[in-house]
């Protein structure tokens, strides 16, 4: 594996603003995080794009985990996105991510088994099959967008599914959780009023699809959530509408950004699907760590100061907003070797793009992880030559590292 330079950028410290959306449209992001890193690891950003208040940007990998394993100092109660003042409705609003212990781990210790490594390995075969489907209805066709034909329908299929909501919902809600991740975006509307309107809609039809299975049990997660209860109390249906909208909105951006990030770097690092191809059951694990961190598909979680307090020598006033950016700890370079090099035998990979450390780790990262494994060793078992052809067209967003779409050529099917 060859070492590429490092990322760099013609912006001085000052001039970097993270909570401008327009930032992350530029080509020269790494290079700011790198400098960043380097020369100003706790930062304040203020921008209109990220609300009224500015926030403090925390880039290097030891002092995000360190913010992660405090909840009582760095709290998760007014919002998780830079830009919530706490006056803005939004998908997760009252769910368990913006709880704090102890309310935090009562709710995850009701919904947590479901979502657990043993309980996930059992939908290996479910997933599979979607994946399988999905790449027969690609049959014939060679020049496909990536993420509207592939990157897509898998997690959007089986989330949606194991949370029970008709076949006929679920592209709804896609677009609601799109409208509430990428309201920035013209093609999702483009101001804020969307994070608000979406945020309602999706915490509604979770609130209704629960009271749906109050009065009929199905097979799925929310019957079981509907009828789970913890010290002899059940989840109110109002929390349920919040767990809904939390993951509703998350589940499926999280799979698809990997994946469409996953097979951009695989064209520009060729080697490294050739060394996949190899043996791809053997080092889907790896390589599944892998495509993760180099797509850092949530690039900040914010907490809000519960009292006076410091990082990484930075004095922060009790009520200032305080972003973590995975998109900068994935790469820092205290912490990976040869970070920009996308390598998918690196070890050790601890890449911390679902929240590492800390009672806030993503609930669903086994479920994640496991979609992208069985996604990518099916799709290049049938594809070993697939490729992008273009660039990833990003979605305005500095919250989520959306893709909307990738052009990419399938290569003939083995087999």
């Amino acid at each position: 594996m060859s070492t590429k330079d490092a990322p760099t950028t013609d912006l001085a410290v000052g001039d970097i603003n993270l909570a401008s959306i327009d930032t992350f449209m530029r080509p020269d992001l790494a290079g700011l995080f790198r400098k960043l890193r380097q020369e100003a690891p706790v930062s304040w950003h203020q921008h209109p794009d990220s609300g009224k208040k500015g926030f403090w940007a925390v880039v290097r990998y030891d002092d995000i985990v360190a913010v992660n394993r405090d909840p009582a100092t760095f709290s998760n109660r007014e919002g998780v996105q830079v830009q919530f003042e706490g006056d803005l409705p939004h998908a997760a609003e009252g769910s368990m991510i913006e709880k704090d212990p102890p309310e935090h781990t009562r709710f995850r210790r009701l919904v947590g088994p479901t979502f657990s490594s043993m309980s996930v390995a059992k939908l290996q075969d479910q997933i599979r099959a979607r994946v399988t489907t999905i790449l027969d209805s690609l049959d014939g066709d060679d020049e496909i967008d990536f993420v509207r034909d592939f990157a897509t329908p898998l997690p959007l299929g089986v989330f949606y599914d194991l949370m029970g909501v008709p076949a006929e919902d679920q592209r709804r809600m896609l677009d609601l959780a799109d409208r509430t991740f990428f309201s920035g975006d013209p093609r999702f509307g483009g101001d804020q009023q969307g994070v608000g309107e979406a945020g309602r809609e999706i915490q509604a039809y979770g609130r209704w699809l629960a009271e749906q299975r109050q009065k009929e049990p199905k097979n799925d997660v929310m019957s079981s959530l509907v009828a789970a209860t913890i010290d002899g109390q059940r989840i109110s249906i109002d929390e349920l509408g919040s767990f809904f909208g939390l993951l509703g909105a998350a589940g499926a951006d999280t799979v698809r950004s990997s994946i469409s990030y996953g097979l951009r770097a695989f064209t520009d690092f060729p080697e490294q699907r050739d060394r996949w191809l190899k043996d791809l059951d053997g080092q889907a694990a790896n390589a599944t760590e892998e495509i993760i961190r180099w797509a850092s598909p949530t690039m900040h979680m914010r907490r809000t100061a519960t009292r006076d307090t410091e990082v990484a020598g930075q004095k922060i006033a009790a009520g200032d907003k305080v972003a973590v950016w995975f998109a900068s700890g994935n790469f820092d370079e205290s912490k990976f070797a040869d970070p920009y090099c996308f390598d998918i035998g690196r070890s050790p990979n601890p890449q911390m793009a679902f929240g590492m450390a800390g009672p806030h780790f993503c609930l669903g990262a086994h479920l994640a992880k496991l979609e992208i494994r069985i996604a990518y060793t099916e799709l290049l078992r049938r594809y070993p030559k697939v490729y992008a052809t273009g660039p990833v067209d990003r979605l305005r967003s500095n919250f989520i590292n959306g893709p909307f779409a990738l052009p990419a050529r399938l290569g003939p099917r083995n087999g």
